[in-house]
């Protein structure tokens, strides 16, 4: 009677510990989170060509700070960009430093920026280009069209929480070759609308809003696409090659820390906050029933057999969102199909960050290679 007392009590327990995670889940990973970004960094110095900024305690002591490369700097009302680290102790940094937009004050709270241009490709690169409307089964999803003489349409989608900024980086090596380009919204998006449950689901509903794109573009006058997908925009990529007859469009795709297994998300993130193996796996379940999750059909990996157009890939070893071993895992099981850029010590969606100028050679020997 006892023993199967405690029997109940211990069941109870992982139960109510797989119910909390599975809440847990829920608030990081499939609601939308509408909290503005963190000014986390505070300017102490301005000299020319340089700024000195300080970590605040909402800082992360790994955070791009602390990291090389180009990325923009924002603050209240300006804009601007940083560059290489000059000097950096534990407290803070000095980084090369242009203005684009405004000037920041001494003592003004600021944040570091990857998508590291601001505003629209226009404000941003002088790109010319149009505000489109694509209606999907939602509503109506907001995109930005650059057109170019090619025949071939880049679509790019953004990862989760992101917006069309993502895709400020690359877009200048791809409107340089003449492409059209299509920078697409989705549902959930704060420009969009919402999906009916408010959830993200990783490619596994939003493939749909693609989809819709992809035929406006087909419509408009596209003979062959390319799809360039960032961490979740790489799922919804990848869900779209599988499901949507407008796959067979697609001449190539680009992808960067591109979330393939949203379940080896989950089990990397349990592991790293001790939650025991037999406790994930209990709270997987859960997430599964209460939420409707279907972690084998959100796992693109098991189907990459199936895939046919040449991949670029690219993904950092140093990530701490998507594990790097989902894309070593894609790149193992079709080496006849993926050109795979893995850059050491680089962090989520940041391989134009660390090296724009070779990750911007390798858009082109790829697009130039499989595009018209």
């Amino acid at each position: 009677m006892a023993s199967s007392a405690f029997v109940l009590v211990a069941l109870g327990g992982v139960v109510g510990g797989g119910w909390y995670i599975s809440d847990l889940l829920r608030a990081g990973a499939l609601e939308p989170d509408r909290d503005p970004d963190q000014l986390d960094l505070q300017v102490v110095a301005l000299e020319e060509g340089e700024v000195t900024l300080r970590a605040t305690e909402r800082a992360s002591e790994e955070g791009d700070w602390t990291k090389d490369g180009i990325f923009g700097l924002e603050w209240a009302g300006g804009y601007g960009q940083v560059g290489a680290i000059l000097r950096i102790d534990d407290e803070q940094v000095v980084r090369e430093f242009s203005v684009l937009r405004g000037a920041p004050e001494i003592g003004e709270l600021a944040r570091l920026d990857s998508f590291a241009f601001p505003g629209d490709p226009e404000q941003a690169h002088d790109i010319g280009f149009e505000e489109v409307v694509i209606t999907s089964e939602l509503g109506e999803l907001p995109a930005w069209f650059v057109d170019g003489p090619r025949d071939t349409w880049v679509i790019f989608v953004h990862g989760k929480g992101a917006n069309r900024r993502e895709a400020l980086r690359m877009l200048p090596t791809v409107a340089g070759l003449g492409f059209s380009s299509l920078v697409i919204t989705y549902r959930n998006d704060v420009e969009a609308p919402a999906s009916p449950d408010g959830f993200y689901r990783y490619g596994q509903t939003e493939w749909r809003d693609l989809e819709v794109a992809a035929d406006y573009a087909v419509q408009h006058g596209a003979d062959e696409l390319v799809l360039v997908g960032y961490s979740m925009g790489g799922a919804i990529a990848t869900s779209f090659l599988y499901k949507s007859p407008l796959a067979e469009r697609v001449v190539g795709v680009i992808l960067e820390a591109p979330m393939l297994d949203f379940g080896a998300v989950f089990d990397r993130e349990a592991g790293e906050r001790g939650v025991p193996g037999f406790l994930t796996a209990v709270s997987k379940l859960i997430v599964g029933f209460r939420f409707d999750v279907d972690w084998g059909e959100l796992n693109y990996l098991k189907r990459a057999d199936e895939l046919a157009v040449p991949i670029l890939l690219f993904h950092g070893d140093a990530d701490p969102t998507v594990p790097v071993a989902t894309s070593d895992a894609l790149a193992e099981a079709r080496p006849d199909i993926v050109t795979y850029m893995r850059a050491a010590g680089v962090g989520h969606v940041r391989s134009w960050n660390a090296g724009p100028a070779a990750y911007e050679a390798s858009v082109r020997d790829f697009l130039e290679r499989v595009a018209r």
